[in-house]
């Protein structure tokens, strides 16, 4: 990377697996990572950080930000990875985030279509909107869909789900070209779903501050709630009503298809 140009960006709309490809690539960069603290020292989220506070970083920044000339340090970019997921997914991993961070009590069924119609009327979390990070459609194309004087890597989170070699090789040939498949297969295996719970259930045992644990959630910790949920693909699939998931088709049909997905069928086509 240049001096100009050190940033690589791991972007993506909310709850789309940005944090598990974090981990994949810090477990490949930089060998096992053992705290999400270190994760947060290594590839920091400017969300969290704050731009002022790493600008004197270089290498990668979480970001759910939309791509454009006035995102914080866009001029010093020299690739992304852009991690994108099933709206329908998305949109489940969303709402129980919100829970989560709230602190509300069970989800209720009715809160849940609410949150679903609001979805596709906006085309996206409103929430997420107000703070720059746009409608998941139009998110996905300010990344995706017009030319960058960079390179960009497609990460599609079902594909990460079904071949995490495969993935980390693509990974492998950006980030680190020299990469062994001995240091590619241990990134996945430090990187897996599994060992990331372990790894959150650690921070919440030890008081950790960071992605995991955060003493203004621990109601909802204490009530089993946990930011390492499922990580299952195809939860849309099966919790969206038939109406919804066509409505959810219809409002993202064109992007779907660009993206090799096939309605809100679950799993990869």
């Amino acid at each position: 990377m240049s001096a100009g140009r050190n940033i690589v960006w791991i972007a993506s709309y909310p709850k789309s697996g940005n944090t598990w490809v974090r981990f994949v690539a810090c477990n490949l960069l930089f060998g096992r990572q053992d705290t999400a603290q270190s994760l947060n020292s290594l590839a920091p989220d400017i969300h969290e950080t704050g731009a002022d506070k790493i600008a004197a970083h270089s290498g990668l920044v979480k970001t759910h930000f939309l791509y454009s000339a006035a995102m914080p340090m866009a001029s010093r970019t020299a690739a992304a990875i852009y991690v994108v997921r099933q709206p329908a997914d998305v949109i489940v991993s969303n709402f129980h985030y919100a829970h989560r961070s709230t602190g509300a009590g069970v989800a209720s069924r009715s809160e849940f279509d609410r949150y679903v119609d609001t979805f596709i009327q906006c085309r996206g979390d409103p929430r997420w909107a107000q703070h720059g990070m746009g409608g998941w459609e139009e998110h996905v194309r300010s990344w995706l869909g017009v030319r960058h004087p960079f390179p960009v890597l497609c990460i599609r989170y079902e594909d990460l789900s079904a071949s995490p070699m495969k993935t980390c090789g693509a990974l492998a040939k950006l980030l680190r070209p020299g990469s062994s498949q001995m240091e590619i297969e241990q990134a996945v295996a430090n990187a897996s779903f599994d060992r990331m719970r372990e790894l959150e259930a650690a921070d919440i045992r030890e008081r950790r501050v960071g992605i995991f644990y955060k003493p203004y959630l621990q109601a909802a910790i204490d009530s089993g709630r946990r930011f390492m949920r499922s990580g299952a693909v195809g939860d849309g699939s099966r919790l969206l009503a038939p109406d919804q998931q066509a409505r959810l088709t219809a409002a993202f049909e064109r992007i779907l298809a660009e993206l090799g997905y096939s309605g809100v069928q679950s799993g990869p086509p």
